[in-house]
C-alpha cells in the first residue's frame, strides 16, 4: 500500500512528474463478473489508467480515469481519478479547468487526505500563468500581475493551513518568486511616477510594496526612494524615518552612504 507521503515524494514541478502520483489501494465490496471484488476492480481500472499517466499519455488516460469515476463512484479511486484528471488538465495547459477541478475536489471532499495536494496544485496552476520573460516581450513586472497576486494569496494560505506538509518548501519558494515579481511591479510604477515629478503617487506605491510584499529583494531600494519622495514633498520627518529604516535593516546597501548623507543634511 502506498502512503500519502510516498505519493507526495513523487511530486515534481516538471509536467511529467505532476502526473506521477498513484494512490492507496482499496479493498472490500461485492464480487464482480470476473471474480474480483468491487474494490479490486476499481483498483485495476485505476492502475490501468495510471499506466498511461506515467507514460504522459493523458489522451488515453483521460477516458480511463473518467470511467473509474463513473463505474466505481463509491471506491476511494473515484476521488483519486478526479485528482489525476485535474493533473492531466494542468499538463495540457488547461489551467482554468485544472483550477476548477482542484477546487471542486476540496469543496466536495474537505476531509480527504489529498486536500493539501489539491490546494497546492490550484495555487501552482495559477503560478504557471504568471507572465514569463522572453526576448521580444516586455519584462514580466510590466505586465498584468493578477496571476501572481492570486498564486501568492493561495500559496500563503496553503502554508498557513498546512505548515507541516512536505510541499511547504516548494510553496514558500514559489511565494518568494511571486513576492519579488509583485514588488518589482510596484517599484516600476513608483519610478514611473517619481521620474515625472509625482512623488506622492510614487510614495504610495512604495508603501504598498513595503507593506504588502515584505522581505522582497527590493525593500532596500524602496526605502531609499521613499526617503527621496518625502524629501521632494518637504516631509523631513518621513524622509528621516525612511533613511533610518534603510540603514537599520540594510547597512551595507548600495544606497546606504547616500542615506547617511541625507540624514546628516536633515540633522540626523
Amino acid at each position: 500500500m502506498c502512503s500519502r507521503s510516498q505519493n507526495a515524494a513523487r511530486v515534481q514541478l516538471g509536467m511529467s512528474a505532476l502526473l506521477a502520483l498513484s494512490a492507496a489501494v482499496g479493498c472490500g465490496g461485492h464480487g464482480g463478473a470476473n471474480g474480483l471484488s468491487y474494490g479490486d476492480n476499481a483498483k485495476k481500472a485505476y492502475t490501468d489508467a495510471m499506466d498511461q499517466v506515467y507514460d504522459n499519455d493523458c489522451f488515453e488516460a483521460g477516458p480511463m480515469l473518467r470511467n473509474v469515476r463513473k463505474q466505481f463512484p463509491y471506491s476511494r479511486f473515484a476521488a483519486l481519478a478526479d485528482l489525476r484528471l485535474a493533473d492531466c488538465a494542468l499538463k495540457d495547459g488547461k489551467y482554468a479547468e485544472a483550477i476548477e477541478s482542484y477546487n471542486q475536489f476540496v469543496r466536495y471532499r474537505p476531509s480527504h487526505i489529498e486536500v493539501p495536494y489539491a490546494r497546492f496544485m490550484a495555487a501552482y496552476a495559477n503560478y504557471k500563468q504568471i507572465p514569463s520573460e522572453w526576448l521580444l516581450s516586455p519584462p514580466a513586472y510590466e505586465r498584468d500581475q493578477r496571476y501572481a497576486q492570486e498564486s501568492l494569496r493561495l500559496l500563503r494560505r496553503f502554508v498557513l493551513d498546512f505548515p507541516d506538509d512536505e510541499l511547504v518548501p516548494r510553496a514558500q519558494k514559489m511565494a518568494e518568486n511571486a513576492v519579488n515579481l509583485l514588488a518589482a511591479h510596484e517599484m516600476y510604477v513608483a519610478k514611473f511616477y517619481f521620474d515625472r515629478d509625482l512623488p506622492r503617487a510614487a510614495a504610495g506605491r512604495l508603501n504598498t510594496l513595503l507593506r504588502s510584499y515584505p522581505g522582497s529583494k527590493f525593500d532596500g531600494d524602496a526605502l531609499y526612494l521613499l526617503g527621496e519622495c518625502y524629501l521632494d514633498m518637504k516631509d523631513d520627518r518621513g524622509a528621516r524615518r525612511a533613511f533610518k529604516e534603510l540603514l537599520a535593516r540594510y547597512p551595507q546597501h548600495d544606497r546606504a552612504e547616500q542615506a547617511r548623507d541625507e540624514l546628516a543634511d536633515l540633522g540626523g
